[in-house]
């Protein structure tokens, strides 16, 4: 008969902090049941017992196609279901930044499109840049959505894992931008509620450690939601595009145009 093994205080800990978060309730309020805000048609918002629903079933998708690897393709890549249950939990009602120490490489890079093309690196600059998110909205939760992730594995045994999911709250304060710290500039909130759809992913190398990643999302259609940004059908926007047509036959003709004083 097969012995079990006895799982640490910290596994136990990591277990019960990730069961907490399955269950845990953050929206201040009940989503409006569509939400179109200035954008071109109305989406359906996830309430917060269809987001939960969603995130278990993810898990145990995510599960099943990490035990294929192991079982099947022979890279034993189990770890990663406990490496993505604590990640996961460490953002559930706020950040614990500790365990975020825990999982991250003290050098990992990343980047988001308020980072500007700039790339963040270690660890507290990560946290930063998420704690922008969690000022700017205090009710803010994030949710993994079912059939929506891959994972890849190398030869060598480097992961992949790349997913998109739902981040939805009550846009209260301004979104700070890079570097994402107090007193950096930021897009103003209203109070409006929104869900947003991001893509994330992360590298990981052949010892386990998360190295770099990115977030990539649309703030076009975060400020349209919320009505920050007027609709493409608006006067308003059809005149942005058009001080951009301008702007653009400038830089065209500039280009053309000899270098003065060139040969």
């Amino acid at each position: 008969m097969p012995t079990k093994t006895r799982k640490s205080a910290q596994q136990l800990e990591d277990e019960r902090k990730y069961d907490a978060a399955l269950g845990r309730r953050i929206l201040r309020k009940a989503p409006p049941t569509y939400l179109q805000g200035n954008r071109g048609e109305a989406v359906r918002c996830l309430n917060e017992e269809e987001l939960i629903a969603g995130t278990q079933q993810f898990f145990r998708e995510t599960e099943e196609q990490l035990r294929f690897y192991t079982d099947n393709l022979g890279h034993d890549v189990m770890w990663f279901n406990d490496w993505l249950r604590k990640y996961w939990a460490a953002w559930s009602g706020g950040i614990d930044e500790a365990a975020v120490w825990e999982v991250l490489s003290p050098t990992v890079s990343y980047k988001d499109p308020l980072s500007f093309g700039r790339t963040m690196v270690g660890v507290q600059a990560f946290i930063d840049y998420n704690q922008a998110f969690f000022d700017a909205a205090p009710d803010l939760r994030y949710d993994a959505l079912p059939g929506m992730a891959a994972i890849n594995v190398t030869p060598s045994g480097e992961l992949l894992f790349m997913a998109r999911y739902v981040g939805c709250g009550h846009w209260d304060e301004p979104l700070r931008m890079y570097p994402f710290t107090p007193g950096s500039k930021g897009i103003p909130g209203n109070g409006a509620f929104t869900q947003l759809y991001p893509v994330d992913r992360y590298h990981f190398n052949a010892d386990g450690v998360m190295s770099h990643g990115e977030t990539l999302w649309d703030p076009l259609d975060a400020l349209q939601l919320i009505k920050a940004l007027p609709s493409d059908e608006s006067l308003v926007f059809k005149s942005l595009v058009k001080a951009g047509s301008v702007a653009s036959v400038a830089t065209k003709v500039r280009r053309k145009l000899p270098l003065v004083g060139g040969k």
